[in-house]
């Protein structure tokens, strides 16, 4: 993949990024290491998987071009790791590789790309002191009216890298309250000049009372943020909100909320706030989840809205929320993909050790040839903090020799400030609508061998600024995986794109590549 020139500020926050994925695993590996030395006590859970893979792609249209499409032969060689931790100081998961990628016709420059997935969360003291960490860094699309869905020749992607650490105390006061004090810094570097970096850092202070056998209870949270983008100006909010708890039956549960915010977003000079909300939470079953979170807030109304429900061989899951992305992390997070999140949740009451959950699961998506990593939807990179309005639906239903999963997404962003100028789609949108839909089946034909197929849709339309800009793009794929060893499995897959710009004329490309791993 090709990306625009790099800057100076990208690759060091990645290589920082990539060092601290290191340092990730070594502790996570470490800590449940001196957990087994350590006697009497229970043993830790480690699970630790090298691999390497090497791969061919031949496509039909390298440089995605609608009037001068090239062929161009792609060779790809990708070490890596994946790690799950569930020791009694460290719990988390990484996933890291490294691919490197040849172009044997030029349309792209070679490169090697960074891929990580890692969060974990670390007892520092005396289950008083913890730290959480974790990161991102993938290839992130730049523009949302672009061509993009993975191909050769997607010079609409750039590799960016998101790193969060978060250490924090927490305890309790005399027995009669539970207090948690924490400071949270995250950045975001990319290695496109198209696009703003970013840095967060934040103080916090919550106290709640002990609601052990209680009905009635209280919180209290104290908060301050400053975000600082490379262009643009800083913002400041620092928010207080008290809440008081009532526990109405042993499955339902509500917060109201009374606070004011005072913040310099809007307007060049701070001003001040008041917030009202209130959260329900309801859980008829181990099976079934349904929270409703509404708040009135500066930017006008917001709201978080989950349902969850599991059956043997199924889950569903419903997310509604509006709220405002200025963290680097809220439009990257650290997951192990969509598949892999939906299998998570359906295994989890049966196979509760976070390690042989992740086994299992690891086994099963490659035995039937499903990716784990794969996404609804690409969210794209922006340069000012931004109002979303997200929805997803996304159900899994899981048989004795096949897996279906089905995913729909619709978002809509507007950028919160009313400045142009800053590089990105909303000078020419002040609106952008996205929605995406995914199909994917996996069914085994023997117990070596599996055949895969997917849907994957996603348009990008904006409007409120000058033309009405907008991107479709259709992706069809079959595949065929087989087990040529005990740890080594190879791949064959077909692909066909379809893309539909409101810039370019109609282009599509066809791909077809071949992959051997290896596991160690």
């Amino acid at each position: 993949m090709a990306s625009s020139a790099p800057r100076g500020s990208g690759f060091p926050l990645q290589r920082t990024a990539v060092a601290a994925a290191a340092l990730l695993a070594l502790w996570l590996s470490g800590a449940a290491h001196a957990q087994e030395l350590a006697a009497p006590g229970p043993k830790p859970s480690l699970w630790l998987e090298p691999r390497v893979s090497v791969g061919a792609t031949l496509s039909s249209n390298g440089n995605l071009s609608a009037t001068n499409p090239q062929s161009e032969q792609q060779i790809e060689v990708s070490p890596g790791l994946r790690l799950v931790a569930n020791s009694p100081r460290a719990q988390g998961f990484l996933d890291y590789s490294l691919r490197g990628l040849y172009y044997a016709q030029g349309t792209s420059g070679d490169n090697l790309r960074h891929a990580l997935n890692a969060s974990g969360k670390f007892e520092a003291w005396d289950n008083r002191a913890f730290v959480d960490v974790s990161g991102v860094i993938d290839d992130q699309v730049i523009s949302a009216f672009s061509p993009t869905a993975g191909a050769l020749g997607d010079a609409n992607r750039a590799q960016t890298a998101s790193l969060r650490v978060s250490p924090y105390l927490r305890g309790d006061l005399a027995g009669l309250a539970n207090y948690e004090l924490r400071y949270n810094l995250e950045t975001r570097r990319t290695d496109t000049n198209a696009r703003a970096d970013l840095t967060v850092q934040a103080l916090s202070l919550a106290l709640g009372s002990r609601m052990q056998g209680q009905t009635l209870g209280w919180s209290l949270n104290a908060s301050s943020q400053e975000v600082d983008y490379s262009v643009g100006r800083p913002t400041r909010t620092d928010n207080l909100r008290a809440g008081l708890i009532a526990v109405l039956t042993p499955q339902l549960r509500t917060t109201v909320y009374l606070g004011v915010e005072s913040n310099d977003v809007l307007t060049p000079t701070r001003e001040s706030y008041n917030t009202t909300g209130f959260d329900v939470e309801w859980r008829p079953s181990q099976r079934t989840r349904v929270f409703v979170g509404l708040d009135d807030r500066y930017f006008g109304n917001a709201h978080n809205i989950a349902l969850e429900h599991r059956t043997g061989r199924t889950v569903w899951r419903l997310t509604d929320t509006r709220g405002v992305v200025d963290s680097p992390l809220q439009s990257a997070q650290a997951s192990l993909g969509s598949i892999y999140t939906l299998l998570d949740n359906l295994y989890a009451p049966t196979v509760p050790d976070p390690v042989e959950r992740a086994r299992r699961i690891n086994a099963e998506l490659l035995s039937l040839g499903l990716p784990p990593d794969a996404q609804v939807s690409q969210s794209f990179l922006s340069s000012s903090a931004t109002v979303d309005r997200a929805q997803a639906l996304s159900v899994a239903l899981v048989g004795q020799r096949t897996v279906i999963t089905f995913a729909l997404t619709r978002s809509r962003s507007n950028r919160l400030q009313s400045v142009v100028g800053l590089g990105d789609n909303f000078d020419n949108s002040s609106r952008i609508d996205q929605q995406g839909w995914s199909l994917n089946l996996g069914h085994r034909l023997t117990p070596i061998s599996s055949l895969s197929a997917a849907v994957t849709r996603q348009t990008s339309e904006g409007s409120g600024i000058g033309v009405v800009q907008s991107n479709r793009s259709t992706a069809y794929s079959l595949g065929y995986t087989t087990r040529l060893a005990p740890r080594t499995s190879a791949s064959l897959q077909l692909r066909r794109t379809n893309y539909d710009n409101s810039a370019l004329s109609a282009f599509g490309e066809t791909a077809v590549s071949g992959l051997l791993t290896h596991r160690f």
